[in-house]
């Protein structure tokens, strides 16, 4: 029989304090945030939060949006299938997103496709549709 993948979110702040301290040096290195005001400028975002993700070959995470993220990746290699949410407009399949892999997501209506290796930081822009699949065992950390 063959291994179910599996996936570890933990977030940083939750480590053990010597094993956030290893990590300090990576979440130092993204970059700083700032949120629109309505002047056209900007202001510091809240305190950003930093997720330590583990995840097995095979493991995917299904079409889904969340607010703007970076992922930085520190080992392995991950597979992006990406869309604006205008690329969407109209699509019938919103009970999926979300839940399960999403064929025609992959195969025809993601318009950013990449493969992410170790050492890149890869920025998913707030609202885009997107899904993950890891090509080979994965670690790295998630800013959100």
């Amino acid at each position: 029989g063959g291994s179910a993948g599996r996936i570890v979110f933990s977030p940083v702040r939750e480590l053990p304090d010597a094993f956030a301290d290893e990590l300090r040096p990576f979440t130092d290195c993204f970059p700083p945030t700032r949120r629109p005001t309505e002047e056209g400028g900007g202001s510091p975002s809240p305190a950003k939060k930093y997720t330590l993700t583990l995840a097995s070959e095979g493991f995917g995470i299904g079409m889904h949006k969340h607010g703007a993220a970076s992922f930085m990746l520190l080992l392995g290699r991950k597979k992006w299938y990406m869309s604006s949410p205008e690329g969407l407009e109209g699509d019938d399949d919103d009970d999926d997103r979300g839940t399960t892999t999403h064929p025609g997501f992959y195969r025809e209506k993601s318009s950013h496709k990449c493969i992410q290796r170790e050492g890149e930081v890869l920025f998913v822009p707030n609202g885009w549709y997107h899904e993950i699949f890891n090509l080979e065992y994965t670690a790295g950390i998630q800013e959100i």
